[in-house]
């Protein structure tokens, strides 16, 4: 999670945050049942439908949460001692009025020892929660979890979910605090109809919902004048009474002499619509309905670190979506429900029975194909093209992106293999090895990844070949948008040409890619390739302008400014969804100083760090306003404070290590702004940034050595190899700076620099 936390802060996504963090305690529950007029409830859904559809969350999904009682409670609460980050929590119970009540004594925000009571379960297997109300209707879920396995592989016991945080008081993973929060995190994709009621104000919540779980009128949409119509026997298959007809799913069938399936009719995104909204990473735009399909309510987000591996492949918890739309499966019509029972959630049938619906056993299910002996784990089809990976301490969760083992993608991008993940003490090169054996060949770097990565690493030349990629139709929409968005730090000519007529594109993806690509360029230009898209009918689109112009708004005409003005209207309303979240707040502040707001901002700044205190990214950006804002003395002690709670965070060390030089103290700022190259959030700018102030100290040939790191893990960056030769000339090392000056007219051949460097020294 700190991976998450200091990548988030340093490469802007902000927004996200509240999104990626979802699962870190996924919660179920509130204090009351309120139904809203249109919904009836599972249980009068159950009175006409049999047992196995209407009462689904009754048998599977909704058993694995309740109330805290004897047939809800999995864990030992025997008078249970545990400790976790050196704190003590007791677990226990009371009899209590006739009855059980179960309790932990464990450390409150202050630090002291407290008790609590269990009001709440959430989850059965693998891992039970237990969840706590607090004041101002906060539902928290505590960070230790029941390991509901059994003993054999290795369950029955408590454990954290955070082994590898170093947890303390001031944490924000800290079970009070925000990302523990239910309400915010959770609450949307667990629960029926649900409002979520922030105040503000008072910082409270009033969350009401119409049933506990997600229950049938998730999925089907309100259901009273369905449950009329049936009343009265005017069902028919053109009017169901839902507001949306559901959709039916893909029917497959085999051509003659092929080995792979094609769908019967067209493709149907219906069923997509209705899992993905809370089966993906996501920022919501508005509140969902049955009408609606993915793309107008979220912005999903795309293939990039730290949540995917290079080449797509899960790295963080990305709940599916994301991971599905990278397949072919997916690119071809595949839908939830072809492999999964939609009530239940279970796979329809077991084993490769299941892939053999669409792949033909005589040419997939076979030693010929996996080179494994038959009916082994080897020859089961998803342990090689759908490994597994473990969240949430104990949940073995599957890739959906149905990837094939790439070895040479491992030794090159280190992504993992299933062959290694499987062979334990087995390495790439014999996983290399045994695949060229078999006739696998690797697509080398015409795989999308090599693009993928090279951009992600700020390799401007790797823009033609990023294009390239996202051009190729044969790729799936979601990864030819996730590489064009890659672009927007990188600029060029044949990128900007491909934007420019992705601006036109039937996909909203590739329309809100486009925009996200051209979002560095000049003022005038942007507004000048943008303004004829302000009244794009997709929300997605339109929410993605008004990132990419709000800046524009104090520099234009009056006339023009009034329409972005409209489009940042709609972007409030979007941000009001999740007010409760200090990422939405920082947003907001930012986007208040780019509209010149500063008491506006300073406002929203004050509510992030209200909502969560301990959030880093708001007291670095909190840090940087009052130090724009003449008000030195505000920002030593929120950067101090955000280096005590992420001492791991290059951003937080880096902008420490810059105050410290502002304060005139350059030997003390050395060692926090060579921190900050060190860390995993390091960027080009750390390295940059610590080069020149171990030359101001005279430190030149550290510098020099520092920057030979730096362009070897940032290839092409224009600063760097600049800032590389200067130092070079001044240490009297001229004849080192050929092969810097060769990457800097590759990259910068028109610069006027660049030219009189080759002038000098190509004689």
């Amino acid at each position: 999670m700190q991976r998450i936390f200091n990548h988030t802060m340093n490469r802007g996504a902000l927004v996200l945050i509240r999104v990626v963090l979802l699962c870190c305690a996924q919660l179920l529950l509130l204090t009351e049942l309120v139904r809203a007029a249109d919904f009836v409830g599972a249980a009068k859904c159950a009175s006409c439908h049999s047992t196995q559809f209407g009462q689904w969350h009754l048998s599977d999904h909704a058993k694995s949460m309740g109330e805290a009682n004897s047939e809800n409670v999995l864990g030992n609460f025997a008078k249970q001692k545990v400790t976790f980050h050196n704190m003590e929590s007791h677990f226990y119970t009371k009899q209590v009025d006739g009855g059980v009540e179960y309790f932990v004594n464990t450390i409150d925000s202050s630090g002291k020892a407290k008790e609590f009571q269990i009001k709440y379960t959430f989850g059965h297997f693998p891992l039970q929660q237990y969840l706590i109300e607090l004041e101002g209707g906060h539902i928290q879920a505590l960070n230790i979890a029941w390991d509901s396995r059994d003993k054999k592989t290795g369950g029955q016991r408590w454990f954290h979910l955070q082994p590898d945080e170093e947890i303390t008081t001031e944490h924000p993973f800290f079970w009070p605090r925000h990302f523990q929060n239910w309400n915010n995190r959770c609450a949307s994709c667990h629960s029926t109809n649900l409002e979520k009621n922030y105040n503000a104000a008072d910082h409270s919540y009033d969350t009401r919902f119409s049933e506990i779980n997600v229950a049938c009128e998730s999925c089907h949409g309100p259901a009273s004048t369905h449950r009329e119509m049936a009343a009265k026997g005017k069902l028919s298959k053109e009017n169901s009474g839902f507001d949306r007809a559901l959709p039916n799913k893909n029917k497959w069938q085999f051509s003659e002499g092929e080995a792979i399936a094609t769908a019967i009719g067209k493709k149907d995104r219906a069923e997509i619509d209705m899992c993905g909204r809370c089966h993906s990473l996501r920022v919501p735009l508005k509140k969902h309905h049955a009408t609606h399909s993915f793309l107008d309510t979220n912005d999903l987000h795309s293939i990039a670190s730290p949540f995917y591996f290079p080449d797509g492949q899960i790295r963080e918890e990305v709940f599916v979506l994301g991971s599905f739309m990278q397949s072919k499966m997916f690119h071809r019509g595949v839908t939830c429900s072809n492999c999964h029972n939609p009530h239940s959630g279970d796979i329809l049938v077991a084993g490769n029975a299941l892939c053999a619906q669409c792949h033909s056993t005589k040419v997939y299910d076979t030693p010929a194909h996996h080179h494994h002996p038959e009916a082994s784990s080897g020859a089961q089809c998803v342990n090689c093209h759908m490994p597994e990976r473990t969240y949430m301490g104990v949940d073995n969760r599957r890739d959906h992106s149905f990837t094939i083992p790439r070895p040479q993608l491992s030794f090159d991008l280190g992504v993992p293999n299933a062959c290694v993940g499987c062979h334990q003490g087995k390495d790439n090169a014999w996983a290399l090895e045994n695949l060229g054996k078999w006739g696998v060949q690797e697509q080398g770097e015409a795989h999308w990844a090599y693009a993928h990565q090279k951009a992600e690493s700020g390799d401007v030349l790797a823009s033609r070949q990023v294009v390239a990629h996202a051009a190729d139709e044969s790729l799936p929409e979601y990864i030819r948008a996730s590489l064009l968005r890659d672009l927007a730090f990188m600029p060029s000519r044949i990128s900007v040409e491909f934007a420019k007529k992705q601006l036109r594109s039937a996909s909203p993806l590739m329309r809100q890619a486009a925009i996200s690509s051209l979002q560095s360029l000049p003022p005038q230009t942007r507004w000048k390739m943008l303004s004829l898209h302000l009244d794009d009918p997709s929300p997605l689109v339109r929410f993605q302008l008004t990132q990419a112009l709000a800046e524009l708004v104090s520099t234009l005409p009056e006339n023009d400014s009034r329409k972005i003005e409209k489009l940042i209207e709609e972007y409030r309303r979007v941000m009001a969804l999740s007010a409760d979240s200090p990422a939405t707040r920082l947003n907001l502040a930012n986007l208040e100083m780019q509209l010149g707001n500063v008491d506006a901002a300073e406002n929203e700044f004050k509510q992030a760090m209200r909502i969560e205190s301990n959030y880093v990214p708001a007291i670095i950006n909190l840090a940087d306003f009052y130090r724009g804002s003449g008000k030195d003395a505000k920002v030593e002690p929120l950067l101090k404070r955000a280096l005590a709670i992420a001492p791991d965070s290059g951003a937080a060390n880096h902008s420490y290590g810059l105050f410290l030089v502002r304060q005139k103290k350059y030997n003390e700022s050395l060692a926090y702004l060579k921190r900050a190259t060190e860390r995993e959030d390091a960027t080009p700018r750390f390295s940059f940034v610590y080069a020149i102030a171990l030359d101001n100290q005279g430190k030149t040939a550290l510098a020099v050595s520092t920057l030979e790191k730096a362009n070897k893990q940032w290839q092409h960056q224009y600063d760097l190899l600049m800032l590389q030769i200067r130092f070079l000339e001044k240490l009297g090392r001229s004849d080192q700076v050929l092969p810097y000056l060769s990457k800097l007219s590759a990259i910068a051949p028109g610069s006027p620099d660049v030219k009189a460097m080759i002038n000098k020294y190509a004689r």
